[in-house]
């Protein structure tokens, strides 16, 4: 099964990334600067290309964030590009999400340096989408997550790096779309909690036992997005995910993995805000390593934990979008 899951997982993955990555390609050869871009990609009118660029001078804070690092005044990137195709009743969309945060530190009185992660995520997501009627699709979801780099506590101990854990979901449901707002829905879904790295085999993580690489689960996934702007000034984008395993062993609601993020944008410029982000998770298989009070790791120790983030700062921003309109 978890074999069978793992390869249906990768044969959606690889063509829908060399399928778009040709279109773009294709269209960029034919292009000759910016301008012909555009006018090629709009006289389609079926695909858009964009993205979200920002660095932000922010305060953050993690409570037992998974690949995260810790609590920080710094500098941090908050990126997304998405591509679009729709025609008819066909509809298709991905996006690249990356969240990272980086700080240098020096203390006057020991001379010592040190630079470390202070936050990281990716995620990526795809869903190929046909119209039902009114407005639902029928919906084939793709999503992956992870961190890009090393997660390190103390900033020595080594506890998690690129897909060490993480998790990939592909599932098949029905999608209720709105201007604002979107409502996903999928009886069938299987995920993969990932553990690839050698260095953590005998551990472990994210429910993927000690000797194992991958845990194949199936069960129902849920999530309600929301992206606005209730004021000319103010933009407010949020999601929750729910994903409940109908093979877990586990009594009441610890079968339920849960993910919720909010962003709000103040607009101050039109390359200058104010970004407040916070974001909520919990997966009762996900646990942490405990440590003793010297800062000692407890092998034999681990438990779970509500995984917590918030940051607050002045963004530098950048958007794009081709074609324009």
């Amino acid at each position: 099964m978890r074999v069978f899951v793992l390869a249906l997982s990768l044969f959606m993955f690889v063509p829908l990334c060399y399928a778009q990555k040709d279109v773009i390609v294709a269209a960029a050869e034919k292009a000759k600067g910016d301008d012909g871009l555009v006018d090629t990609l709009h006289k389609s009118g079926t695909w858009k290309f964009g993205g979200n660029f920002q660095l932000a001078f922010n305060q953050f804070y993690a409570s037992n964030w998974g690949g995260a690092g810790d609590p920080y005044l710094g500098l941090g990137t908050l990126d997304r590009m998405f591509l679009t195709y729709n025609k008819g009743k066909f509809a298709w969309r991905t996006t690249l999400d990356l969240d990272f945060g980086w700080r240098y530190s020096y203390n006057t009185t020991t001379k010592e340096k040190r630079s470390e992660k202070t936050s990281d995520k990716l995620e990526f997501n795809t869903q190929i989408g046909y119209k039902a009627g009114g407005r639902w699709y029928y919906t084939m979801l793709l999503n992956a997550y992870s961190q890009m780099i090393d997660g390190k506590k103390n900033d020595t101990i080594r506890t998690s790096t690129f897909m060490t854990p993480g998790y990939v979901t592909l599932s098949i449901g029905m999608e209720h779309k709105r201007k604002d707002w979107s409502w996903y829905i999928s009886p069938l879904a299987a995920r993969l909690n990932c553990k690839l790295d050698n260095a953590f085999f005998d551990q472990t993580i994210a429910g993927v036992d000690s000797g194992k690489k991958v845990l194949a689960v199936v069960g129902a996934f849920t999530r309600i997005a929301y992206n606005a702007d209730i004021h000319p000034k103010v933009n407010l984008n949020t999601k929750l995910e729910l994903f409940y395993n109908y093979l877990g062993e586990y009594a009441y609601l610890r079968n339920l993995a849960t993910n919720f993020e909010m962003i709000w944008n103040f607009s101050i410029t039109d390359w200058l805000s104010v970004s407040f982000k916070t974001a909520l998770a919990y997966d009762y298989t996900v646990k942490f390593p405990v440590f003793n009070k010297d800062g000692v790791l407890q092998p034999d120790h681990q438990t779970d934990h509500v995984q917590f983030q918030e940051s607050f700062g002045l963004v530098l921003g950048y958007k794009f979008k081709i074609p324009k309109k």
